[in-house]
């Protein structure tokens, strides 16, 4: 299987999963997504460090956790920004999902849509709302 067919069958595993704060999460999902297209998470080492036992961390909270003052700030020093359409697989945001903690919704870019979680699955939107995409190094 290529790519494409790999990110399809991973977004149809998880497509009526609902959403569960450190368990199926814009960060999960997408760390899961990539995982599946890559051969390893974007951000293996922040799962569960954005919880406190079942709550999520404030963003204040956030910026000393992680040592950053934006969210796009953290990802830039592990994965490459991209200006331009972002391709299959990449690591996108927008404002115009559910928004969570760091003000963005997480997504990964199907090449055609982008892909993100709302309450009870995954969404498609088209690739004019992403904010900010990247891609592995």
């Amino acid at each position: 299987m290529g790519p494409r067919e790999i990110l399809n069958s991973y977004l149809s595993s998880v497509c009526r999963k609902p959403f569960l704060w450190g368990v199926h999460d814009c960060l999960t999902f997408t760390n899961d997504a990539f995982r599946q297209i890559h051969g390893e998470g974007w951000a293996d080492d922040w799962l569960g460090r954005y919880m406190d036992g079942d709550r999520v961390l404030r963003r204040r909270e956030l910026k000393v956790e992680f040592g950053h003052s934006t969210f796009e700030s953290a990802v830039d020093l592990r994965l490459r920004r991209v200006h331009h359409v972002p391709p299959l697989g990449a690591l996108v945001t927008t404002k115009r999902a559910r928004r969570w903690v760091t003000g963005v919704a997480l997504g990964i870019c199907t090449g055609t849509k982008a892909v993100f979680l709302d309450k009870v699955g995954v969404i498609y939107l088209p690739l004019t709302d992403i904010d900010a995409g990247w891609v592995k190094q």
